[in-house]
């Protein structure tokens, strides 16, 4: 608390949060995988300084090539530039060594920080969102926020970038095997690992079992629109008892909204009509998602078997079977720690920083409690120092995000450096651009999971919009997030604007065998709702037949 009043003393937050126009000269990318919507200005606040001094901390904790990710906010979207260290030789080999001890029990060191440090500070929140707090109360709390959020940002990237080396090590081996260029077809061997993200849908999927099993849920279910369910479900004992069924649900798994990194936005447990409209979705899919689950494991176990058949025995087969036993037994990291950090950080905060709200409301600084969202963290924290109506800075702060929700971001600044891409960035984020092909009809991406699917387009931009998926429709969006996966199982095929093989989109349409193509960078610019199109995930091609 003391090092950001003392050292910053606000002065130079705002010009440390902003890209100035004379930093443009260097590379800015937007980061469309992972932050899709103009951010509020409460949560870029905490958000940029906490990925920018996390990485810096978690980077040379692991001996990184990569010195940091250093983030700047511009119109409300979030731009980063990768920052390299100068001997990239001499640091990747240090970097090996140092994953040599951390690749055997990556789960454990994130089992270790959930428990030690994350739940600790969530179970802090919990009770600050029920305390009535002093002007000094709130001041010192959002500044414990701050500092929270950069320690769990480096928790982050500590248990992240090591899951995501194994994955190009193992690429690496596997290519040299089998003395092939196509290695990112080595994923497919890490399919079908449990996670969070799948115990979500697992225990969504028991839910819609009970309502099967009960004449009277599924009638409910059928003749109700989901914005009324949960009224209706009070009506009677059974559908009470449902109801407090999905609530247990909830209070484990309801931490989450689609967009994820967000302050404003409503979270499931919150609301029950997000996970009744989930529900209600699920009926019309007859599936066993222990059974589907089990016959993806048993591909993967097969298919294992059928490459370690055709690689030569000898010391580097042996160097690869040890990747590949750490990665299975890691792979479930990256929707864990989503689970943890990048959905729960935000949901847990969020009550506590609308009781903020409250005690802003109760000293005439802003109207509504939600109003807190608008106000930048140098600015909340002077507030709570010197209280004064704000409502006029608030009204413009409304109207600008509105005015950045309208306008398309610019994708970049500067020049984008020459050579080759770092393998990690490639396979997150995607760097391919495509264009439409007029002649064909057609626009290319990566081949996030293979299989060819033909049917009808539903573009979907916030959780909202989650109950416009059908069994059988084409989910066509910016990007997916953990609570996404939900639509999964409905959905026939998929195609992203951003995000590259290793994007949360690829490897959860993988674990589904849904059909998919990833990066297109322009599907949701071309594609309407209704649109007929093919989604071919082997070739990494959409091809369009009508449209609206």
């Amino acid at each position: 608390m003391s090092t950001f009043i003392n050292n910053l003393e606000f002065k130079d937050f705002k010009k440390n949060l902003f890209l100035a126009d004379e930093e443009k000269n260097v590379f800015w990318e937007l980061d469309g995988a992972h932050f899709q919507k103009p951010l509020t200005p409460l949560f870029s606040s905490y958000i940029a300084p906490a990925v920018s001094e996390g990485t810096l901390k978690a980077f040379e904790k692991l001996q990184l090539p990569v010195k940091q990710f250093h983030v700047k906010m511009t119109n409300g979207y979030y731009y980063q530039t990768v920052r390299m260290h100068d001997n990239l030789e001499v640091r990747l080999e240090a970097h090996q060594e140092a994953m040599k001890p951390v690749f055997p029990r990556l789960t454990e060191i994130l089992d270790e920080h959930v428990k030690n440090t994350l739940l600790p500070f969530y179970h802090r929140l919990n009770e600050y969102k029920d305390q009535n707090l002093t002007l000094k109360d709130a001041e010192e709390k959002v500044i414990e926020l701050y500092e929270m959020f950069k320690e769990i940002w480096s928790i982050h990237f500590e248990v992240v970038m090591p899951r995501l080396s194994i994955g190009v090590a193992l690429e690496e081996v596997y290519g040299a095997l089998l003395n092939t260029k196509n290695t990112t077809e080595v994923y497919d061997l890490l399919l079908g690992t449990m996670h969070k993200s799948m115990e979500t849908d697992r225990e969504l999927w028991k839910l819609s079992l009970i309502v099967k099993d009960s004449e009277i849920l599924s009638k409910l279910f059928h003749d109700t629109d989901s914005a009324q369910l949960q009224e209706a479900l009070q009506i009677s004992e059974e559908g009470r008892h449902f109801l407090s069924s999905v609530q247990l649900f909830l209070e484990e798994y309801g931490y989450r909204t689609a967009n994820s990194h967000e302050f404003a936005d409503e979270t499931w447990v919150e609301n029950p009509y997000h996970a009744l409209k989930v529900i209600k979705n699920y009926l019309e899919k007859d599936f066993d998602f222990e059974a589907e689950l089990q016959e993806v494991i048993s591909k993967r176990e097969k298919k294992v078997e059928e490459v370690l058949s055709k690689m030569p025995e000898g010391e580097l087969k042996e160097t690869f079977k040890a990747l590949h036993n750490m990665a299975l037994k890691m792979w479930g990291i990256d929707e864990d720690h989503h689970f943890y950090i990048d959905a729960m950080l935000p949901a847990k905060a969020r009550p506590f920083i609308l009781n903020v709200g409250h005690t802003l409301v109760n000293h005439s600084v802003i109207e509504n409690n939600e109003d807190v969202v608008f106000l930048y963290l140098d600015e909340l924290v002077e507030l709570l120092r010197n209280p004064k109506p704000s409502y006029d800075l608030i009204k413009k702060r409304r109207e600008e995000h509105k005015k950045n929700e309208a306008n398309a971001p610019a994708p970049f600044f500067g020049n984008p450096p020459e050579g080759p891409v770092d393998p990690i960035v490639e396979r997150v984020f995607g760097t391919k651009t495509s264009k439409l092909n007029e002649e064909l009809k057609t626009f290319t991406g990566y081949s996030g999971c293979q299989g060819i699917y033909t049917g009808t387009v539903k573009i979907v931009s916030t959780q909202s919009e989650f109950g416009k998926i059908k069994k059988g429709d084409i989910l066509v969006c910016k990007t997916t997030t953990p609570p996404w996966t939900v639509l999964f199982n409905l959905a026939g095929a998929l195609v992203t604007d951003v995000g590259g093989i290793l994007s949360h989109a690829a490897t959860v349409a993988r674990e589904y065998n849904v059909p998919c193509v990833i990066g297109t960078k322009i599907a949701t610019t071309i594609l309407k709702d209704g649109d007929m199109i093919t989604v071919d995930g082997t070739k990494g091609e959409v091809i369009i037949h009508e449209q609206n």
